[in-house]
Formats: C-alpha cells, sequence, structure tokens
C-alpha cells in the first residue's frame, strides 16, 4: 500500500489493532519542544519496562520527529504558532509514535538506505533523521491530520530486525 507520501509500505490503519495511548503532550513550537519530548519518552518507558535498547531507539525516533516538526511543522500563512503533540501507543507488544503538527506538507521520506552513502549522509546538514527513523522502526508513515496539519508515525516491535 502507499502512504500518504507515495511509499509502498504497511498505511496507517486505526483499526488494524487496538491502540492504548500511554501518552499524549503538547509540545512548545520551539527548539525545546525535543529535549522535552525525549526526557517525557523515556520516563513513560520507563515505567512501562521497556527493554533498554527498544527504549532508546524509541527515544531516538522520538527526537528525530519531533525537531522536524518543529523546523518544517509551519501552518499555511507561514506561522510556527500551530501545535505541535506527541503521542505513545502500544497494541500488545508494538510501540507507535506519533508526532503532529500544522503543516500539510508530507515528509520526504528516503527511498532507499543505498540511496545514501556513508559520506555524504556525514556530510549532509539536513535529511539524516528520517533516514535513521526508517532504519530503526518496524513500519513508518504519515497522514493528514484529523481537523489540519499532518501526523508523522513510526512503529516499534522488541526484537525486531533494525530497517
Amino acid at each position: 500500500m502507499l502512504t500518504d507520501s507515495g511509499l509502498a509500505h504497511d498505511i496507517y490503519d486505526p483499526g488494524r489493532g487496538s491502540w492504548l495511548p500511554l501518552t499524549r503532550i503538547p509540545l512548545p513550537h520551539r527548539p525545546e519542544a525535543a529535549p522535552r519530548a525525549r526526557h517525557h519518552t523515556r520516563e513513560v518507558l520507563e515505567l512501562r519496562r521497556v527493554d533498554g535498547e527498544l527504549a532508546a531507539a524509541v527515544e531516538l525516533a522520538v527526537s528525530e520527529l519531533v525537531t522536524n516538526a518543529v523546523r518544517h511543522g509551519v501552518c499555511l500563512c507561514g506561522c510556527t504558532r500551530g501545535p505541535v503533540s506527541l503521542t505513545l501507543l502500544r497494541a500488545g507488544d508494538r510501540l507507535r509514535v506519533e508526532v503532529a503538527d500544522p503543516s500539510r506538507t508530507p515528509p520526504r521520506w528516503p527511498t532507499g538506505i543505498e540511496a545514501v552513502d556513508a559520506e555524504t549522509a556525514a556530510e549532509a546538514e539536513e535529511g539524516r533523521g528520517l533516514l535513521l527513523v526508517t532504519a530503526l522502526a518496524a513500519d513508518w508513515g504519515d497522514h493528514a491530520g484529523r481537523r489540519r496539519g499532518k501526523v508523522v508515525w513510526c512503529e516499534f516491535a522488541p526484537g525486531q530486525p533494525a530497517g
């Protein structure tokens, strides 16, 4: 199936499982959102006794997605006053991260890790965050928000192979 951004992998389906919310927090549309989101994620996952390696991968993905939302998630009018939020959900042993922002512009998901050589990735100022997310997560994608903006999401499972 194709995501809203046109990539072939499993598409967001809220009816695909019983996703239970673990937490949802609003975040400032400012640089301090990413550290706040990382800290909150770490606390929630520690309380849920999530494995350290899995928790570290989820925390890194949260940091990258929130950073992108703050940097690129602007309203149609160009302002950055729109809401940014982080939601963590669970279905069985799977964890889902959702980051909402006010922009309707879909992220530019990498089309394949082989398309970016190590030297180019190391020198790039931008574009490595989604590459990391796709390498760490079992699945990922984006969809339009319920009222406005978009939601960028990724899912993790214990013992999943990276990428």
